[in-house]
C-alpha cells in the first residue's frame, strides 16, 4: 500500500518537476527552439507512440487474414489434438442461484474426453449451496463441489487457491458463473498450450446480455475493441492478458508462479503480469469464445471499471521495475506493448495536469496553449475511434458504416468515463490507507432476461 502510493507520487511529480525545471531553467534562447509547451508535448509523445502500436497491430492483423468478413470460418475451425491433457474447470462462485444451474448445464456439454467441475461454493448466503450438492449427486463422476463456509473469505483468488490443493489436472481453466461457452471450447483452447514457452491461454470474451438496454450494447462493443487489441498483441508476440473469465493455465505454471495472489483487486491481471515478467507467454485464442453478463445499470458498471482500473495499476507499480529494469525476462516489444497500454492511465493524468496549468496562465494572463491541447485530445479520440470500428467490424462482423456508427457512440461513452475513473483510482492509490473492495455485479437468469 504504502510502496504503492510512494511509487505514484514520485512518478507524477518526479516528470512533472523535472518538465517544469528545464523550462525554468534552460535559456530562453535554447527553449525558442524546442516545442511549446514541454509539458503538453510530453503527452505527445504518448500519442505518437498509440499511433504507432495501433498502425502495427492493425498491419499485423490484416497479414494474418482477421480483418475478412468471412472470420466466421476461422472462428469454426478445431486444429487437430494428438494428446488431450486433463483439465479441471473451476467455477468461482457466491450468491448465484439465478444462472448456476444453467451455467454447470452448459459446462456439463463441453466435447472433450478428460475433464471435470469443480464448483467453488465462496460463502454463499442464498440457495446456492442445495443446487450446487444436487447436482454433485447427478453427476459424481464429473463434479466436485468445494463449499468455503468457514466465515473466512479471500475472494475469489483464495477460493481457486482452495480448489488447486483438491484437484490435479493438468491444465487449470477458470471461470465465472455466468459463463457460457460452445461445446467444441476446449478442443479450440487447449492445442495453443503445445509451446513449451506459454503458460496460459485467453479466450475470445463476449457480451450475453448485450440486448438488455443501450449500456450493455456499448459495453459489447468495448468488449470487441479489447478483443481486437488481445489479438493484435497476440499476433505482435506482446502482452496479450488474462481476463478471469475463460482463461486456460498449465498447472506446473501456476504452482512455479506461487498460486493466484489473495491481496489483489484483479487476479487475472495480476497474475498476467507474473507470468509476463517470468518469461511465461500468453496466447490469444479468438476461436473460443466465452459468453459473459455485463452490469446493466451505471452504477455497477462504475464499481466494477474502478476495480479494474485499481487493479490493474497497482500490479503495474508493484511490477514496474521488472518488466522496465535492467534485469527483465521481456522482450523489446513486450516493453513497447506494455508502455503504450500504460498510457491509458499516464494520458488522462497528464491532460488533467496540462488543463490545471493552462488554467493558472490563463488567470496570469499568460499565453496559453488551449488549441494544441485540444487537438492532441482530439487525435486520441480519433486513435480509439479507429481501434473500434476495426474491433466491431472484425468481431461483431457489421458493415463498415454500421462498424464507424457503433464505434462513434461507444467511443463518446468510454471517453467520457475512462478519464474519471482513472483520476479516482489515482486518488484511491495516493490518498486512501485501504484497498478498493470487490462488488459482486447482479447476474440474471435467461428467463429473466427474455422478460426484460
Amino acid at each position: 500500500m504504502i510502496y504503492d502510493r510512494v511509487l505514484l507520487a514520485a512518478l507524477i511529480l518526479g516528470v512533472w518537476t523535472s518538465i517544469k525545471l528545464v523550462e525554468e531553467l534552460l535559456p530562453d534562447k535554447a527553449l525558442y527552439y524546442l516545442p511549446k509547451p514541454l509539458a503538453l508535448y510530453g503527452v505527445l509523445v504518448l500519442v505518437i507512440s498509440m499511433i504507432i502500436h495501433s498502425t502495427w497491430l492493425a498491419m499485423a492483423q490484416r497479414r494474418k487474414g482477421f480483418f475478412k468478413t468471412k472470420f466466421e470460418t476461422l472462428s469454426n475451425q478445431i486444429p487437430t489434438i494428438g494428446y488431450y491433457p486433463s483439465v479441471d474447470i473451476f467455477v468461482a462462485i457466491h450468491n448465484e442461484e439465478r444462472v448456476v444451474s444453467q451455467t454447470i448445464e452448459n459446462l456439463l456439454n463441453i466435447n472433450y474426453p478428460k475433464y471435470h467441475l469443480y464448483l467453488i461454493n465462496d460463502h454463499s448466503t442464498d440457495s446456492t449451496k442445495a443446487i450446487l450438492d444436487k447436482y454433485q449427486l447427478l453427476f459424481p463422476a464429473k463434479i466436485k463441489v468445494i463449499h468455503r463456509l468457514d466465515g473466512i473469505s479471500t475472494g475469489k483468488a483464495g477460493g481457486l487457491n482452495y480448489a488447486f490443493k483438491h484437484s490435479d489436472g493438468e491444465l487449470i481453466v477458470v471461470f465465472d458463473a455466468d459463463a457460457r461457452v460452445e461445446s467444441d471450447f476446449l478442443l479450440k483452447m487447449v492445442p495453443y498450450l503445445d509451446d513449451e514457452k506459454t503458460g496460459a491461454v485467453q479466450s475470445q470474451k463476449r457480451i450475453l446480455n448485450s440486448t438488455t438496454n443501450y449500456l450493455t450494447k456499448l459495453q459489447e462493443n468495448e468488449y470487441c475493441l479489447d478483443n481486437y487489441f488481445q489479438c493484435g498483441r497476440d499476433t505482435i508476440e506482446g502482452n496479450v492478458e488474462l481476463r478471469g473469465n475463460g482463461q486456460l493455465i498449465k498447472r506446473a505454471v501456476i504452482e512455479k508462479l506461487g498460486h493466484w495472489n489473495e491481496e489483489t483487486l484483479t487476479d487475472d491481471l495480476e497474475l498476467s503480469t507474473r507470468l509476463t515478467v517470468n518469461g511465461w507467454q500468453i496466447r490469444f485464442c479468438p476461436e473460443a469464445i466465452t459468453l459473459e453478463q455485463a452490469p446493466i445499470n451505471f452504477k455497477s458498471l462504475l464499481l466494477q471499471r474502478r476495480r479494474w482500473a485499481e487493479g490493474s495499476l497497482r500490479r503495474y507499480l508493484t511490477n514496474i521495475s521488472k518488466m522496465f529494469g535492467p534485469k527483465n525476462n521481456i522482450s523489446m516489444r513486450q516493453q513497447f506493448d506494455t508502455f503504450v497500454f500504460l498510457s491509458q492511465f499516464a494520458v488522462p493524468i497528464w491532460l488533467f495536469l496540462d488543463v490545471i496549468s493552462e488554467a493558472v496562465r490563463y488567470l496570469k494572463d499568460q499565453e496559453t496553449h488551449l488549441t494544441s491541447l485540444m487537438i492532441i485530445s482530439f487525435v486520441i479520440w480519433l486513435i480509439t475511434l479507429v481501434n473500434l470500428t476495426f474491433g466491431i467490424r472484425i468481431y461483431r462482423r457489421f458493415s463498415w458504416r454500421t462498424s464507424i456508427k457503433r464505434a462513434f457512440e461507444t467511443n463518446l461513452y468510454f471517453l467520457s468515463m475512462w478519464p474519471v475513473i482513472v483520476l479516482l483510482t489515482v486518488r484511491k492509490v495516493l490518498f486512501s490507507r485501504t484497498r478498493g473492495k470487490w462488488h459482486r455485479t447482479e447476474h440474471y437468469s435467461d428467463l429473466e432476461f427474455e422478460k426484460t
